[in-house]
């Protein structure tokens, strides 16, 4: 019994000895009848002593209501509290199932949950990832739609419901989701454009991949980091190529050259803008172009392309007095000159390509093709020995004597067995590299020394 019920007691005994004191001094008054009702009369004493009682009665009566309602509150509180725990440790199941890759099982465990606890957010959105690892895009989608439409003020099922449409190839719901996502909570809209801006990449969709990042880095430039940054360079020269393929050439080329102002080191960039040039008729200033890419990053993309232009052009002399213009000035002498001799040999003027080749040899640490071409040049001459000691120096620059195993998930090579890749962490994935051949009859293509005949 609480300790106010134990005070009204006493104050009730209190009483009862008040009344008794006043009974015995006023006794002659409370002996008399007065009229209650019309000719019902009744003692004085009879009354006090009745309202005394109903006062008694009403507050045992209170008293056992509140501690039965106490009580049932109580009850249902621990049960609550069993059934909450018990909940909770379903979910924990749950999660230690996927964790573990028993998805099957942790599907059956959140079905079981919700069909318990209906609106138990944290089991709905854990089914939704479920569906999406099972591979059911479509069931995962009509899941969290009504998810979302229960409770449209939270944000993270739309974020789940976007990642289901995009499994289920439905790019264009996915879009509108995420652009809404984006429109209704602007200040935490980083999510949501950072999807944004990859579904356009992944749909080629490069002018709305580039006015996102604009959008980014607009909002959002301390979240940011530098190669997402750069991301805008590459977009716009994405945009760029779009104009190729429109032939609009000189809208093209303003687009590189704002590519090249953004990031000079932006090889593509420098290979678009020469080609735009020839396009228009300008040859020597795309051929300009490419030589000051090749003297900005000393990328060997561009003498390529060059070598490739005059010999498709049927004018190989002047393709050769450009890289050997090069080969005598440019700083990244060792790459050039590598060129111009695969441009000699690739002439058939063999002696000449190998000198260079020899020179360049001195100077480089990793170039399996610098030896192959030299074994070409060799073999050609009968050298048969030099030729041999050139592919042996090929083989150990590719190190494939000492790459035995391949993982089949991955194509990791090791030099040792492993029993789990370290690249990509699959278990009884790595091999001895040591294919048989699946068909009848082996049917091998004679060798060409020519150059088409390698690339």
């Amino acid at each position: 019994m609480r300790f106010i019920n134990v005070i009204f007691i006493a104050i009730i005994a209190f009483a009862l000895v008040s009344v008794g004191y006043v009974y015995v001094e006023n006794h002659v008054v409370l002996s008399q009848e007065i009229v209650l009702i019309q000719d019902h009369r009744v003692r004085v004493t009879s009354l006090l002593i009745g309202v005394f009682l109903l006062g008694f009665i009403l507050n045992l009566l209170y008293t056992g209501f509140m501690e039965i309602r106490r009580m049932v509150k109580n009850l249902n509180a621990s049960a609550a509290t069993r059934a909450g725990k018990r909940i909770s440790a379903q979910l924990q199941d749950a999660r230690e199932q996927i964790a573990h890759g028993l998805l099957t099982q942790a599907r059956q465990s959140l079905e079981a949950l919700l069909r318990e606890r209906s609106n138990h957010l944290a089991a709905s959105l854990l089914l939704g990832e479920v569906l999406l690892k099972t591979g059911e895009p479509d069931q995962a989608v009509k899941h969290l739609e009504t998810l979302v439409t229960s409770e449209p003020e939270l944000v993270e099922p739309q974020y789940l419901l976007a990642d289901a449409y995009i499994a289920s190839r439905n790019s264009s719901s996915a879009i509108t989701l995420l652009k809404r996502l984006a429109g209704d909570h602007p200040k935490e809209a980083l999510r949501a454009l950072r999807r944004l801006r990859a579904l356009y990449v992944e749909s080629s969709h490069w002018e709305e991949a580039l006015e996102i990042h604009k959008r980014l880095i607009g909002r959002f430039l301390s979240d940011l980091n530098q190669a997402e940054r750069a991301q805008g360079v590459a977009l716009t020269f994405q945009t760029g190529l779009l104009k190729v393929e429109a032939d609009q050439f000189k809208e093209a080329a303003q687009t590189f050259q704002q590519v090249l102002k953004e990031d000079s080191s932006f090889v593509p960039a420098y290979l678009g803008l020469g080609r735009c040039m020839i396009l228009q008729d300008q040859e020597a200033q795309g051929i300009e172009i490419w030589l000051e890419g090749f003297r900005t990053s000393g990328e060997g993309a561009m003498l390529q392309e060059i070598e490739d232009y005059f010999i498709q052009c049927g004018r190989p002399e002047e393709g050769l007095s450009v890289l050997q213009r090069v080969a005598a000035t440019s700083e990244h002498q060792t790459t050039a000159k590598f060129f111009l001799g695969k441009m000699y040999y690739r002439l058939e003027i063999l002696d000449e390509a190998l000198e260079l080749f020899k020179d360049v040899r001195a100077q480089v640490v990793y170039s399996p093709i610098l030896f192959f071409f030299m074994a070409k040049i060799h073999a050609r001459r009968g050298r048969m020995e030099q030729a041999l000691n050139e592919y042996r120096q090929l083989l150990r620059n590719l190190g494939i004597l000492k790459l035995r195993y391949e993982c089949n998930v991955c194509s990791h090579r090791t030099t040792d067995y492993q029993d789990r890749c370290e690249s990509c962490g699959s278990w009884n994935s790595v091999h001895f590299l040591f294919k048989e051949n699946e068909l009848s009859e082996v049917h091998l293509r004679p060798e060409s020394g020519s150059w088409l005949s390698i690339m």
